[in-house]
């Protein structure tokens, strides 16, 4: 068994690098509409694996119509659940909830997120009339769920919280095509922002690009204590010529973010806790055991950027790609200190940059498509000849599981990168 290497207080930031984006998608795995067979878990634990909400509690409101989802919005209480029959939406107006609440939910009927659709005019649509977001909150929302529906084709962001809301949960959902951030949290103004969110067992993606750069899969603002975790993130790249923003950023004085068991194909940028230098950008938070993919056709930048963010700890995680970008994982900045980069798995060098101090311990930056049950389809769990990944790590105390939730190790030792590698592993992909 490895020895035991305990690591300090997490914290985490994130950070751009502008360089030109040419758009290429790998039609394998990337276009919604043209995805190829592969493995079940290059879908990942959010489209495979989702358990069950328990049945709504409190107040229910069964709609099966948009008008009356409106009027069940504008009607909403404290302790009430919005219960939507299948169907498509197309929604009039932005479905907002303005005003002093404590425990709602707008939750699909089924376990099934694409049987209820809340459809806008479209991502590029400048004349959206009353739709320019899908779902806002604002006042003083005191928890808050959006569970088991799609939410696609909406000119700005498909969710957004704004000042007062906190403890919101986004639970498997299916976003398409926004337009802005599908999910942005918003800071009050004031130093404070919307704390203790939520988002899983979610797919969040681009049919083809978006319609500009201006774009993240998560985006929260002086945020604390949010959790990101086992969803999938495909796809979210510019147009020809620019380069999105991260999938998953968490900056503006955000703190204690746990990313983790993520799977991330074909983005111009993967996570980034922090952006800039503004006095700790981010401060606090882990980064574990995601995978993220790029093909060698999408070009793109930074997979993991920890930027003005100290005590950040960036574990077990695989990055593989593709040769498209040099250092797959990044820390950068003075603020970044006692940064631990641990246990991680990419196909490039780790890069500390413009001031950033921290440990790198137990990485493997040589990694090969031949690693990898399917690289080319961005499925990264090992396959049984990846001997230099397997049974090589430390034991990382702030790391018990691998991506897919199982322990630590399977081995005589705790494998590097995301996947903890089983005898089994090809048996297990191919059910």
């Amino acid at each position: 068994m490895c020895p035991t290497f305990v690591l300090g207080q997490h914290v985490g930031r994130r950070v751009g690098v502008a360089i030109a984006l040419r758009f290429a998608i790998l039609t394998s795995v990337l276009v919604l509409t043209m995805t190829l067979s592969a493995p079940p878990h290059v879908t990942g634990r959010a489209a495979d694996r989702v358990p069950p909400l328990p049945a709504p509690g409190g107040h229910v409101v069964a709609v099966s119509s948009e008008a009356q989802l409106q009027s069940a919005v504008t009607r909403l209480a404290s302790n009430t659940t919005i219960l939507l029959a299948p169907g498509t939406y197309d929604l009039t107006r932005t479905l907002s909830i303005n005003g002093n609440f404590t425990n709602v939910a707008i939750r699909g009927a089924s376990d099934d997120r694409d049987a209820v659709v809340l459809k806008g005019p479209g991502m590029a649509r400048a004349g959206y009339g009353h739709v320019p977001y899908g779902i806002w909150t604002g006042g003083n929302v005191q928890g808050i769920t959006i569970a088991n529906l799609t939410i696609r084709d909406v000119f700005y962001h498909a969710i957004v919280f704004n000042a007062g809301t906190q403890n919101p949960r986004i639970y498997n959902v299916h976003l398409i095509d926004a337009g802005a951030q599908f999910i942005k949290s918003n800071p009050d103004g004031a130093g404070g922002g919307v704390n203790n969110g939520i988002v899983e067992y979610s797919v969040i993606e681009y049919t083809t690009t978006a319609k500009d750069a201006y774009v993240n899969g998560v985006d929260v603002h002086t945020g604390a204590n949010w959790i990101i975790r086992d969803n999938v993130f495909r796809n979210l790249v510019a147009p020809r010529g620019g380069l999105a923003g991260p999938a998953v950023l968490m900056w503006n004085h955000s703190s204690n973010t746990v990313t983790e068991r993520n799977l991330f194909i074909n983005c111009a940028r993967g996570i980034a806790y922090g952006l800039q230098i503004a006095g700790f950008d981010h401060t606090g938070g882990i980064i574990r055991n995601n995978m993220i993919f790029r093909a060698a056709r999408q070009s793109g930048d930074v997979g993991i950027a920890v930027a003005d963010s100290p005590n950040t700890q960036v574990l077990n995680n695989t990055v593989f790609l593709s040769g498209t970008y040099g250092t797959p994982i990044e820390y950068r900045f003075p603020g970044s200190r006692g940064v631990v980069i641990g246990n991680n798995l990419l196909d490039g060098a780790i890069g500390a940059r413009d001031g950033a101090t921290g440990v790198e311990t137990g990485n493997l930056a040589s990694a090969r498509a031949a690693f990898f049950v399917d690289a080319v389809r961005g499925d990264l769990h090992l396959v049984k000849s990846a001997t230099s990944a397997i049974d090589r790590g430390l034991n990382l105390a702030g790391v018990t599981d691998d991506r897919d939730g199982e322990v630590r190790p399977q081995g005589m030792g705790y494998d590097i990168g995301a996947d903890e590698y089983r005898p089994d592993e090809l048996v297990k992909e191919s059910r």
